[in-house]
C-alpha cells in the first residue's frame, strides 16, 4: 500500500513538471522570423554598424559613452554568451579597445549614477573572455559607488548615506534600481564577492519601501504621481537581474521577491488588448510605448524561466507581448515607438506628449535582454 502511494507522489509530480515545460514551452517555439536567435541577432549587428552615439542618436558626436548605450552593449554580450557566438563577442570586445586609447576620452567615469553603470560592460566581458584588464576596470567602478567622492560639495548629505550603508549615488529615482543593482550584481559574479550583492540587495528595500505604490507600481517621482513605462520598467528589470543573482538563502531575497510578484501581478492587469503597455501605465489611452513593455517583458520572461511566477498565467502573456514587439520593428532593424529621454514631469499630458523616437537604444537595449532570455 505504502509503495503505491509513493508511485501516485511520483506520477503526480512528474504529470506537474511535464505541465509546467509544457506551459513554459510557449516561451521555446516561435514562428520563422520571430524567434529569439534570429531578432537578437539583426538588433546586435543593428548595434554594432552604429558608432558611439550622444542621446539624440547619430546626429551629433558623443561627449561620453551614455547609459543607453551600455545597455545595449551589455545585452549584446549576454546574447552573445547564450549563443556562444564567438564571433559576435569579438566584435564587441573590438568596440570597447579604443576607449583605452583613440576614444580615452569617452569612457565613462563613476561619478554619477548613470554613469557607473558602464562597469557591467567591462565585467561582462571579463567574465566571457577572462581578460583580467576587463576585471579590474568593473571592480573600480563598483567600488567607487560606495566611496566618498573627492572634492565633492555634498559630503554631508552622501555621507549621511553611506552611514546607512546606501550608495552615496543614492537620488530614489526610479531607474537608479537598474543602474545601481547591476553594476554591484556583476561584481558579485565576477568576483564571487558577497559584499557587492549585499550592497544591492540591501539597497534595493530602501528603494522598495521608500518609492513602491500600494499596487507595486512606481511613481516617476514623489513629485510626479504618474506611473510612466519605461521608468516602471527600469524597476522590473533591476529586480529581476537581481533576483538571478541572490543566493537563494540571502536574507533579503524573500522581500524582492515579493514585491517583484506584486509588480508583474499589476502588470498583468494593464496590458493592453495589443499584448504591450501605455507610455502611462494605467492610462488605456495612452500609446504603447515600447522600451518599458520591452522590460516588462524581459522581466516575466525570466520570471517564468525560473519559477519566481506562475507559467501558466505569465507564459502567454510574455508571448503575446514579445511577438508584438516584434511589429515595431523596421527594415533597419530598429523598433520605434520609443519614449525619448524624459525627466520629472508635473502633469499626464507632459508625458503622454513626449516625443516617440526611432531606433533609440532605451528600446533597442531591452529587445536584446529579451532574445538572451529566452534562449536561456
Amino acid at each position: 500500500m505504502a509503495s503505491k502511494k509513493i508511485w501516485i507522489i511520483v506520477l503526480l509530480t512528474f504529470a506537474g513538471i511535464s505541465q509546467t515545460f509544457a506551459q513554459q514551452g510557449e516561451l521555446r517555439k516561435f514562428p520563422k522570423g520571430s524567434t529569439p536567435l534570429e531578432v537578437g541577432q539583426k538588433v546586435a549587428q543593428r548595434y554594432l554598424s552604429i558608432p558611439f552615439r550622444n542621446f539624440d542618436g547619430i546626429k551629433t558626436p558623443p561627449s561620453e559613452v551614455t547609459y543607453p548605450e551600455v545597455c545595449a552593449w551589455y545585452g549584446a554580450l549576454k546574447f552573445a554568451h547564450v549563443t556562444r557566438d564567438k564571433k559576435l563577442l569579438r566584435q564587441l570586445e573590438e568596440r570597447f579597445f579604443p576607449l583605452l586609447g583613440s576614444q580615452k576620452e569617452l569612457m565613462q567615469k563613476p561619478d554619477h549614477v548613470d554613469h557607473t553603470v558602464f562597469g557591467a560592460v567591462p565585467l561582462q566581458l571579463y567574465m566571457q573572455t577572462k581578460n583580467e584588464c576587463f576585471y579590474y576596470i568593473g571592480i573600480d567602478f563598483a567600488d567607487r559607488q560606495w566611496q566618498m567622492p573627492a572634492n565633492t560639495k555634498h559630503q554631508e548629505q552622501y555621507q549621511s548615506y553611506l552611514d546607512k550603508g546606501l550608495s552615496w549615488q543614492t537620488r530614489f529615482w526610479i531607474d537608479d534600481m537598474f543602474m545601481i543593482t547591476t553594476i554591484q550584481s556583476q561584481t558579485y559574479a565576477a568576483s564571487g564577492n558577497e559584499k557587492y550583492i549585499d550592497r544591492a540587495a540591501y539597497e534595493m528595500t530602501v528603494y522598495l519601501d521608500s518609492i513602491q505604490q500600494p499596487n507595486g507600481l512606481f511613481y516617476h517621482a514623489g513629485n510626479a504621481p504618474f506611473y510612466w513605462c519605461r521608468g516602471n520598467g527600469w524597476m522590473a528589470a533591476g529586480m529581476t537581474d537581481l533576483l538571478k543573482h541572490l543566493p537563494s538563502t540571502h536574507q533579503h531575497r524573500e522581500r524582492i521577491l515579493a514585491q517583484y510578484r506584486k509588480m508583474m501581478n499589476t502588470l498583468k492587469e494593464f496590458q493592453q488588448e495589443n499584448g504591450l503597455w501605455g507610455q502611462l501605465v494605467d492610462d488605456p489611452s495612452s500609446w504603447t510605448e515600447t522600451s518599458g513593455s520591452a522590460m516588462f517583458t524581459y522581466a516575466m520572461i525570466t520570471g517564468v524561466k525560473n519559477g519566481w511566477l506562475d507559467a501558466k498565467t505569465y507564459a502567454p502573456i510574455a508571448r503575446k507581448a514579445w511577438l508584438q514587439l516584434l511589429t515595431y520593428i523596421n527594415a533597419d532593424n530598429d523598433i520605434t515607438e520609443v519614449c525619448m529621454g524624459t525627466n520629472v514631469g508635473t502633469t499626464k499630458q507632459y508625458y503622454l506628449d513626449r516625443r516617440r523616437i526611432v531606433g533609440d537604444l532605451h528600446g533597442q537595449a531591452p529587445l536584446l535582454w529579451c532574445a538572451a532570455a529566452l534562449l536561456e
